[in-house]
């Protein structure tokens, strides 16, 4: 298989990935191309975004879903009594997400 980086790519995979490739199987550069040639061969082609993309999906599986100690002191606050609701800031906030619809 065959990668390919669009021309106008900055993060291009150098050629030499395919000798690296063909060495590791120990096949020469010529015994390469006739190969090719007799069997089918796929290309893809990775884009700057798929690249970004991965290292988003990477980031994101990395970052804990809650936050474990923020949920346990709102649970102490709630139980104890001191958990205040900032009716002002709700409000701010729900008016500033319908702005934001529009």
């Amino acid at each position: 298989m065959e990668i390919r980086q669009p021309a106008n790519s900055n993060a291009g995979l150098s050629t030499s990935t395919e000798k690296k490739a063909d060495a590791a199987h120990n096949v020469t550069p010529d015994k390469a191309k006739s190969t090719q040639n007799t069997e089918e061969s796929s290309s893809v082609t990775v884009t700057d975004s798929a690249l970004k993309l991965q290292q988003i999906e990477k980031t994101l599986t990395e970052i804990p879903s809650f936050d474990a100690e923020k949920v346990e002191s709102i649970k102490r606050a709630l139980n104890d009594g001191s958990y205040t609701i900032n009716t002002d800031r709700i409000a701010e906030k729900l008016i500033n997400f319908e702005q934001d619809l529009i």
